[in-house]
């Protein structure tokens, strides 16, 4: 430790005694713009990797509506299945189309044209906002699906966590259970 402060302490007034020196001064900080210059050339030698460029379509090709439906459907599976009387459960979401991904745009107006083009960061378009599909409607086939009770609970989680009316939902048993 005290060998630490002695260095520091040295460097310090070695820094101090070349401050006071005009050319020492320009050279130090001649010295430290060129280190500067050096770190910049060299974090371009080491790119990041690259952003995958989306398309210009507006529904968005990389985005598969199928994940988006199976994370959906797991997410509910999981929060029906610990509800009481619930059971063993499965369910299965349907959506209207596919998740739809809108980019930045910089228009350009004159007296009798408009020029559109999208704004990019690198090789990739700007994403300004990312819809979910719609979710049509969901089928949710449990044990305890006889129970009125039973549907009428999990229609209304189901309702909650998705935002679509009760009418879009159907709670039935499950086949082979008494």
């Amino acid at each position: 430790m005290k060998q630490a402060q002695t260095l520091l302490h040295s460097l310090s007034e070695k820094l101090r005694a070349a401050c006071r020196d005009e050319k020492r001064r320009v050279n130090l900080l001649l010295a430290a713009g060129l280190g500067g210059m050096l770190l910049l050339l060299v974090s371009e030698c080491f790119p990041e990797e690259a952003a995958v460029p989306q398309t210009d379509a507006t529904p968005a090709a990389t985005a598969a509506p199928d994940s988006y439906a199976e994370t959906l459907e797991e997410q509910l599976t999981e929060m029906i299945c610990r509800m009481e009387g619930t059971g063993q459960t499965r369910v299965m979401v349907t959506l209207a189309g596919s998740q739809l991904t809108r980019y930045a745009a910089d228009t350009e107006r004159s007296a009798d044209t408009e020029r559109r083009e999208h704004v990019l960061l690198g090789d990739a378009a700007l994403v300004e906002q990312v819809e979910a599909p719609q979710i049509l409607g969901v089928a949710v086939v449990c044990e305890g699906g006889g129970d009125p009770g039973v549907q009428y609970a999990v229609t209304e989680l189901v309702t909650a966590l998705t935002g679509i009316g009760a009418n879009h939902i159907t709670v039935t048993k499950m086949a082979g259970t008494s």
